[in-house]
């Protein structure tokens, strides 16, 4: 039987069945420590241990795909799937297009986050990650004119730094911050034409973070962000709004 509900639903309403039943499972998950790929029970099985239909299970089943804790396929089940943030991003990216003020929001969240994960980056970056961030801007500078290219590249290597951080939890951060960024650049013009400035900023955060100097891969990427919000108005399609942040400086955040 199910028990008392795990916790209230939306504005607090009492939780439907389907989602206590998904918060049973996924309390289970995490309880069992289970790991992507592992399987569940089945259908059939769910139904049973928690005494619902089968209806109830795969509406349960759905919600947890919807947080990113599964995955369904056809004949195979459901499975533990690989939390990568992506629900998060896709909450982001609604947000990003309510106005300028959001926008400026996230890029405090990147002086917040990017600054101290290049840091970290000088300390603890591997072999593979200054190599992945040496293609990133090989790639870019052999593309320069094309748009898709080069945004691929930059998200690329704003996201290997972050891993090279060596702080997992940190790095699932950036992945809605990239998926945001992503959203926001729709102006090719004038995003290819700071380019230039993209790939000499992105050299000065590698060459410091290769030469493992935490302060100097800091001061780089506090510089980077701070043009970049400097430009925002330019860079950002017309629905995230023309109006560009004041950008921190020497690092502090704007107030308000």
């Amino acid at each position: 039987m199910l028990g008392p509900a795990v916790a209230a639903g939306p504005a607090g309403r009492p939780p439907r069945l389907p989602e206590v039943v998904a918060n049973r499972i996924q309390a289970r998950l995490f309880a069992d420590r289970l790991v992507p790929g592992d399987q569940l029970p089945t259908e059939a099985q769910l139904a049973q241990t928690y005494d619902v239909s089968r209806t109830v299970v795969r509406e349960a089943a759905r919600i947890l795909e919807q947080r990113g804790l599964v995955s369904i396929r056809p004949g195979r089940g459901m499975m533990v799937a690989l939390l990568d943030g992506r629900p998060i991003a896709e909450h982001f990216s609604l947000l990003l297009r309510s106005g300028p003020a959001v926008f400026e929001q996230l890029m405090e969240a990147r002086f917040l986050l990017e600054v101290e994960l290049a840091a970290l980056a000088a300390v603890r970056r591997s072999a593979r990650d200054l190599e992945e961030m040496r293609a990133a801007l090989s790639v870019a500078r052999d593309h320069r004119d094309d748009f898709d290219v080069c945004l691929e590249q930059d998200l690329t290597f704003h996201r290997v730094t972050a891993r090279a951080s060596g702080n997992t939890l940190l790095a699932l951060f950036m992945d809605p911050v990239n998926a945001c960024l992503r959203e926001s650049y729709r102006e090719p013009m004038a995003y290819l034409a700071q380019q230039g400035h993209t790939l000499d900023e992105h050299q000065a955060i590698y060459d410091a973070i290769a030469a493992q100097d935490a302060d100097a891969a800091r001061r780089a990427c506090r510089e980077h962000l701070q043009r970049i919000t400097r430009e925002s108005g330019t860079l950002l399609a017309e629905s995230v709004g023309s109006a560009p942040p004041a950008p921190p400086a020497d690092g502090q955040l704007t107030a308000g």
